[in-house]
């Protein structure tokens, strides 16, 4: 990581509170974890500003490189937090100042519950890691990566669809989300839809509540 992505300000905690018992020299690489986005820390090399040791208990700005550029491409914005940690141990808290990575910056006056699965409603959550379990970090990831890539994913009818039809099956999942690119309409029409066309489901309600139930 050679090339610096953002500017931020960086408040290391004191040793007391968990921070570090000794300096940190320019070049330190700890884990980075962006506000809600706690499914995927990746490692951001700090580059200080004006100084090249930063002591516990203080505060600088820094240039920071991320390692996963990709993941994180459209969904940064300035003032955006994040905590930088050692293993489980947090060592500090971040503001981004300022973007130098234009790939990284968020569109301009976006909603972030459009674009972040975290934001979504708790039954689209709760359900992934219900259905993929210990793989549910990696299909929450593949959904996330979707909804980024363009506006018409974006919708909750949509990714409830999608959860569906992946049938807590991680590569059969993958398999849909690349159906969903090519036309979502048949994602709605196979999830919701029986073998003669009939409604069966409704995925503008959440989880548990889309069944369509018979008029007799």
């Amino acid at each position: 990581m050679n090339k610096s992505d953002f500017i931020a300000e960086l408040k290391f905690q004191t040793t007391e509170k968990s921070g570090r018992k000794n300096y940190a020299k320019s070049g330190y690489r700890p884990h980075i974890e962006f506000e809600n986005y706690p499914e995927y820390w990746t490692s951001g090399q700090q580059t200080y500003i004006g100084t090249d040791f930063v002591l516990p208990g203080e505060t600088v700005n820094a240039e920071i490189g991320i390692l996963s550029t990709e993941y994180f491409a459209k969904r940064l914005y300035e003032n955006m937090e994040f905590k930088f940690c050692e293993g489980n141990r947090t060592i500090g808290f971040g503001k981004i100042i300022r973007i130098i990575n234009t790939d990284l910056k968020c569109e301009p006056d976006i909603d972030q519950k459009t674009i972040n699965l975290n934001l979504y409603p708790t039954d689209i959550i709760d359900k992934i890691k219900l259905d993929y379990r210990q793989s549910w970090n990696k299909a929450f990831s593949e959904i996330q990566e979707l909804i980024i890539s363009n506006e018409s994913f974006r919708n909750k009818r949509i990714i409830r669809a999608i959860i569906h039809l992946g049938n807590k099956d991680l590569a059969h999942l993958e398999k849909i989300i690349e159906q969903t690119k090519i036309d979502w309409r048949d994602i709605l029409l196979w999830a919701e839809y029986d073998k003669k066309e009939k409604r069966i489901r409704d995925f503008n309600n959440e989880f548990g509540k889309e069944e369509i139930k018979a008029i007799r």
